[in-house]
């Protein structure tokens, strides 16, 4: 399944091609940018160690959020109690917090991630699993021993080098950084890339007034007979 991405094969180790490395990452570049300029949750993982580092940058870097130790199952699957109530804030088109919202946020669930970047999928093939299941697409580096169905978009590349990990993790931080540099830039110019927060509370209520009516109909017409 992975012969496609090697070169050839040298005192029985596989050589990925650094073409296919190349063409595969700057597609992953693409779309780790999109997802930041239009103000998307990125997630970057990377449980091995020595990889702590590479992650908390990146993520720095593209306004992400990071994870280098394990990951807990199901905590998108049922994200709303694995999690519990996780601190979130309300940012406007320039990532400056919003206060007043504190009441709101109680209430909401959990956020899952629009995009996930996996460094070391053989050790999260649980969470990349939920990730498929819940639609969240993912971006990983797959050396020959891994599955490259795993992630929606693979990076073939040698895993088991910190270097090579930390190079690839910094590209797709600074595409993520450019991404965010972008969907400001927008902003400033009055356009931004997502609903504005008081648009989505607005709807979220028309949606509860609307349920609770319909509750109060049933009521009345079960109560009718």
């Amino acid at each position: 399944m992975n012969s496609r991405y090697i070169f050839g094969i040298r005192s029985g180790i596989h050589i990925i091609s650094l073409d296919v490395t190349a063409a595969h990452l700057r597609r992953a570049c693409r779309v780790v940018s999109g997802v930041a300029e239009r103000g998307g949750l990125i997630l970057f993982v990377g449980t091995r160690k020595g990889q702590d580092r590479a992650v908390v940058k990146a993520a720095n870097m593209a306004g992400g959020c990071h994870l280098f130790e394990r990951w807990t199952p199901g905590s998108i699957t049922n994200g709303h109690q694995i999690l519990g109530r996780c601190r979130m804030r309300v940012v406007d088109e320039f990532d400056r917090p919003i206060p007043g919202y504190e009441n709101e946020l109680l209430e909401r669930p959990s956020l899952k991630p629009d995009l996930v970047v996996c460094l070391n999928p053989l050790e999260n093939w649980v969470m990349l699993h939920e990730c498929g299941l819940h639609g969240v697409p993912t971006v990983g580096i797959i050396d020959t021993d891994a599955n490259p169905t795993w992630v929606t978009y693979p990076i073939p590349a040698n895993d088991d080098s910190l270097r090579c990990v930390q190079l690839i993790a910094g590209v797709l931080g600074k595409a993520g950084e450019e991404g965010q540099k972008r969907r400001r830039a927008r902003a400033e110019k009055g356009d931004v890339t997502y609903q504005p927060v008081e648009f989505e509370l607005k709807k979220a209520e028309e949606n509860d007034v609307k349920t609770g009516g319909d509750e109060e109909a049933i009521h009345h017409a079960g109560g009718s007979g």
